[in-house]
């Protein structure tokens, strides 16, 4: 480890730290992976990140699973309708969501997404 990165880790923010190790993460899933930051909306697109917070929450009538997604440069929510859990999809765990991004109340959001989870 050089001394330029020892002193940045040092001076370095929490948030700066945290982008720094999803990025990382992340890199190595690069087929068609699109930043959260970069993402056009009304598309397809295919994102990577880790999963930061789960609740389940009633909407329309029937509950559904949301899930916080954080890949370093933003963060997203992900909604599973008619779902109250996902056996291995827990906080902390890394995704890969294939979806259609849209902006709902000021937050990119992708409903009911294809996902693959991460080791």
């Amino acid at each position: 480890m050089g001394l330029k990165k020892l002193v940045r880790g040092w001076s370095a923010s929490l948030d700066d730290l945290e982008h720094d190790r999803l990025s990382s993460r992340f890199k190595t899933v690069e087929l068609g992976r699109v930043d959260l930051c970069d993402c056009p909306l009304r598309c397809k697109v295919r994102i990577a990140g880790e999963i930061v917070s789960l609740r389940t929450v009633p909407r329309a009538g029937s509950p559904s699973l949301e899930a916080t997604v954080d890949d370093g440069t933003a963060t997203a929510l992900v909604v599973f309708t008619g779902r109250r859990s996902i056996r291995g999809l827990d906080p902390g765990r890394g995704v890969v969501l294939e979806g259609v991004v849209r902006r709902e109340r000021n937050r990119l959001t992708l409903v009911n997404p294809g996902y693959t989870l991460l080791p």
